[in-house]
């Protein structure tokens, strides 16, 4: 779950960071605050979320097993070994 949260938090920072960089490649500073304008950082927000979306669909779609496989989870049996989920 933890990974799943953390891929789409880094797709959402994306468009930040990339604004960033390219603020430093122009020789101005990053950390103010008049390139951070309420324009700017709502078209940002709004890339980071159309990435966070298309990657949402992107994952349902081509992501996991092909359908009507069967997973069957890990468990451990009575004498005590480990056996690992498995899908057939």
């Amino acid at each position: 779950m933890a990974r799943t949260i953390f891929t789409e938090l880094a797709f959402f920072i994306t468009p930040f960071a990339i604004y960033a960089i390219v603020l430093i490649l122009m020789k101005k500073d990053a950390r103010d605050r008049e390139h951070w304008g309420v324009k700017v950082v709502a078209w940002l927000a709004f890339v980071g979320i159309a990435l966070v979306a298309a990657s949402l669909v992107w994952f349902a779609h081509y992501g996991g097993y092909k359908p009507g496989t069967t997973y069957t989870p890990a468990y451990i049996d009575k004498d005590g070994k480990f056996h690992p989920g498995v899908t057939k």
